[in-house]
């Protein structure tokens, strides 16, 4: 049976398996992205509570010139630099990994530090490059290819974040084909540190025609969402989210996307006046 599953910042619909044999990789054996792995990042970002971040956030996005020989020397540097930034006062963090077309890693991040940083050190983002390129020196990174600011909107970072990650597989900064020699296995692509504020989200049970139905206004929006933005990318995305080769894999085609709860709950009710049964 189709499940509607609503998020704070987000909604995504689709029909479980009816059996689910698949096992998680263990993270010492993940190979980069999958698609299991961009769903798992974009539903916790759905859940986040921005209304109870407090403190001070900031998003970064940072690089290095020379490859780490290893996802594990990688990953070291990461670990480095967060153990910088708490003594900072970082609170909380949330990190993926991508490819650069050069075929080097670098990372996107969203860090919050405590209500004190200010007074403590009123250049913090100075501080925090600086942290960066002493934590990777290793590899040379260069100061004009870190981009540190301060978050004003954390849903819309929560969603630069989630686009990044929700990239076809076969984008460069996906693609297994750019993942560097010695490095086919990568451990993780995306995590989060800290205490973060989440809201469980709410499951429906409907029918099959309801599912349809919801799918359609969810295009419906995308598309309309799209032509506002004026990107024509979006638009062709938008017009072919559905498609399939197979009318078999398109009729059972799940969705997900960034629409907040009073929307929500527009589409819901609309559906429920329409006569289609939803249940909790």
């Amino acid at each position: 049976m189709p499940v509607l599953t609503e998020y704070r910042h987000g909604f995504s619909a689709g029909i479980p398996p009816a059996v689910n044999s698949h096992e998680r990789a263990k993270r010492d054996t993940v190979q980069g992205w999958s698609e299991a792995s961009t769903r798992r990042n974009t539903r916790f970002l759905y859940a986040v509570d921005e209304r109870k971040l407090d403190g001070h956030g900031f998003a970064l996005s940072l690089t290095v010139k020379e490859l780490p020989n290893t996802a594990n020397d990688w990953k070291k540097v990461r670990e480095a630099f967060f153990v910088r930034l708490r003594r900072m006062g970082m609170v909380r963090a949330h990190w993926l990994t991508e490819w650069q077309r050069r075929g080097m890693p670098h990372m996107h991040a969203a860090v919050w530090f405590d209500a004190d940083l200010r007074d403590r050190d009123p250049l913090a983002v100075a501080t925090i490059r600086d942290h960066w390129l002493a934590a990777a020196a290793k590899y040379g990174p260069k100061e004009n290819g870190q981009h540190v600011a301060q978050i004003d909107n954390a849903v819309g970072w929560f969603q630069y974040l989630s686009k990044h990650a929700v990239r076809g597989l076969g984008h460069y900064q996906r693609s297994q084909d750019n993942i560097p020699p010695g490095w086919k296995i990568t451990g993780r692509m995306w995590g989060h540190l800290g205490e973060w504020p989440v809201v469980s989200p709410t499951r429906y049970s409907v029918t099959n025609e309801c599912f349809w139905a919801y799918r359609r206004m969810v295009q419906r929006w995308r598309f309309a969402d799209a032509r506002a933005s004026g990107d024509p990318g979006r638009v062709r995305s938008a017009r072919r989210m559905l498609q399939s080769p197979s009318r078999e894999a398109s009729s059972v085609r799940g969705v997900s996307e960034w629409i907040g709860q009073d929307m929500t709950q527009q589409f819901l009710r609309h559906l429920a006046a329409l006569g289609h049964e939803i249940r909790c």
